[in-house]
């Protein structure tokens, strides 16, 4: 019986040199490798080896280095010697062709983006050029690339807000499953994009509007929700009332709070509305805030006086800062931290590792730089969970220690 796994072993091997001569184009000495005689193991299976080496030097694609005296009968080692003549004597392009080739294909869908979608499309054509793959997807996937890259385009569109995922993917592809095979490398990308490369996948849904379905926001204080000439929700109901985001354009502001407060986690939350009255509208931001609260609250903030104050209370960790940083970029005005500061967390915190990816928040403009230059720098950072404190009035404005 013929060992299939040995028949073409001579043109595996000189697969292997192709492909590393590709993955490193710019090296200064050639790709190169030495047989393996162990998976030869008849005459008749080293002598086609032998053949298909001798072939591929006649060509003038590689350099085949023979043994010494009694090993004069074996080959030592093969170099590549031109790496477009290998890939022509194996019958099939180069790889910077058949990237190139791809690229070409996916342009017309990538150009219908945001020319980020673009740039991505030529670094992913690079790597491919070297025989890599790129987010997991080689040049010769090019169908699921191209679903990959309407996915994107759509997305740099905005056509992903306020939709649910299979809804959005079968606007975009016509197929509802397309999101969830593509899940992990969209979020790869656009976690990069935004600027927190590694982020949870829900903080990524969350950035370009993307919800399973949409969540009511939780608040307490002076809105309300009319329709048809009745009041549908109060929100000054006790413990808080729920605003679903299809109702937020039937949203008003009854009188002018004494300061809007949002509020990461629920714990924290519920001790707020039930335990001080001081007249704030008070927001459960539900950790990241969805497109519903970011709605909600950009309705609110220009509809209320610039000096009504706007705070959040969160966690004093990586996560905490960004949410921060997110409602600054994503609301008409930001927030001042509320209970969040390098004093409380070194009261009532515990040690923690330094987390140089908030170092473009250190940079930055933002409210927060100056907690993110700790926590992303210092050498006795610690981390505070906003239950670690009990919830405070808004009087003293932007409270952090």
């Amino acid at each position: 019986m013929t060992d299939v796994r040995t028949t073409d072993a001579g043109v595996q091997f000189l697969e292997r040199l192709l492909e590393r001569s590709e993955r490193n184009p710019d090296r200064t000495r050639p790709a190169s490798a030495a047989p393996e005689y162990d998976r030869l193991s008849t005459a008749q299976q080293m002598g086609r080896f032998h053949d298909q080496m001798a072939a591929a030097e006649r060509f003038g694609a590689v350099e085949v280095q023979r043994g010494k005296r009694d090993r004069g009968h074996l080959i030592e080692r093969v170099r590549v010697r031109d790496p477009e003549l290998l890939a022509r004597h194996l019958g099939r392009p180069t790889a910077p062709a058949i990237a190139q080739r791809v690229r070409e294909e996916l342009l017309q869908v990538a150009a219908t983006g945001e020319p980020w979608v673009a740039t991505l499309l030529d670094e992913m054509t690079a790597r491919w050029a070297r025989s890599e793959a790129a987010y997991r997807l080689t040049a010769g996937q090019a169908d699921a690339s191209k679903e990959f890259f309407t996915l994107l385009a759509s997305i740099s569109r905005q056509e992903a807000q306020g939709l649910d995922a299979r809804t959005f993917s079968q606007k975009a592809t016509n197929d509802t499953k397309a999101f969830d095979r593509h899940a992990s490398r969209l979020a790869a990308v656009l976690g990069v994009r935004i600027g927190q490369p590694g982020a949870a996948a829900d903080v990524v849904w969350a950035h370009i509007g993307l919800e399973r379905f949409s969540h009511p926001v939780n608040l307490r204080g002076p809105v309300v929700v009319k329709g048809a000439g009745e009041r549908l929700v109060d929100g000054r109901a006790r413990p808080f009332a729920s605003i679903h985001p299809e109702m937020i354009s039937q949203l008003s502001v009854l009188e002018r709070p004494k300061a809007v407060l949002t509020i990461e986690n629920y714990a924290s939350f519920n001790r707020q509305v039930r335990e001080i009255e001081d007249g704030s509208l008070v927001v459960y931001t539900g950790g990241f805030p969805s497109a519903g609260v970011v709605e909600l609250l950009s309705k609110v903030l220009t509809s209320v006086p610039d000096d009504v104050p706007f705070l959040h209370w969160g966690d004093v960790d990586a996560g905490g800062v960004r949410i921060f940083r997110y409602l600054e970029e994503s609301l008409p005005r930001g927030p001042r931290p509320h209970l969040m500061s390098e004093e409380l967390a070194k009261q009532s915190g515990h040690p923690a590792d330094a987390d140089p990816s908030l170092a473009s928040i250190a940079k930055s403009d933002s409210e927060i730089r100056a907690l993110a230059e700790w926590l992303a720098f210092g050498s006795d950072v610690r981390h505070m969970e906003q239950e670690a404190l009990d919830p405070a009035p808004t009087s003293e404005f932007g409270r952090e220690g």
